[in-house]
């Protein structure tokens, strides 16, 4: 979804950068831990292996959105520019300095476009209109290749015990069908597991009941 999506919303942006910025720290400060205290070993190598995974992915996601809509995203562009500290920490980063490199390839292009510009306290309408104007001259191959982005789902082993019951609660909840609750014992088991009784409670008065 990330190569499709256009017009970004400002806070969107900005929830992606915090994003980063929080795993990023989190991260920098487990590595640290990591590398003092060699003799208790409270954290393994799995510990800060799974912040990495969310860093990459959180990476990947923006390198697919500047890849191929950074034209129809400049609100991403901005917040990048905004917080373009953050990324300097991790651009050694064996596993994540080919992506960091693409993100500071796009804050040095149009860093360099707004500095240009030589306004002085500019507003953000006018940083965003700046941006607007670079993003027409903005090509992608300025940035290194990026894998296509696939995601695996993993079901759990015993899934059904949640979902066949709360597919029936919602057929009871929309269809048009009374129900006899003394006898809906698929509806209890839902209840117990969710704690949705007032979910439940409230199909009394759904609209269509007979």
């Amino acid at each position: 979804m990330s190569s499709t999506i256009l017009d970004m919303h400002a806070y969107v942006a900005q929830r992606i950068i915090s994003l980063f910025e929080l795993i990023s720290r989190r991260q920098q400060k487990l590595a640290s831990k990591i590398a003092h205290e060699n003799a208790t070993n409270e954290h393994s190598p799995q510990d800060i292996a799974v912040y990495e995974d969310m860093l990459s992915l959180v990476l990947e996601i923006m390198n697919s959105v500047l890849h191929h809509r950074l034209k129809n995203n400049t609100q991403l562009v901005y917040a990048l520019l905004l917080k373009r500290e953050i990324f300097a920490p991790l651009r050694n980063h064996a596993r994540l300095a080919d992506l960091i490199k693409n993100i500071e390839t796009v804050i040095d292009y149009f860093h360099v476009r707004v500095s240009e510009a030589n306004i002085k306290a500019p507003s953000t309408s006018e940083i965003l209109n700046l941006i607007d104007q670079a993003a027409r001259t903005w090509t992608p191959n300025r940035l290194g290749p990026i894998p296509d982005l696939k995601f695996q789902y993993e079901e759990e082993q015993d899934s059904r015990e949640f979902f066949v019951p709360y597919v029936w609660a919602l057929i009871h909840r929309r269809g048009f069908i009374y129900w006899t609750e003394e006898k809906s014992h698929i509806l209890n088991e839902y209840r117990l597991m969710s704690g949705a009784d007032d979910d439940l409670e409230a199909l009394h008065d759904a609209p269509g009941r007979i």
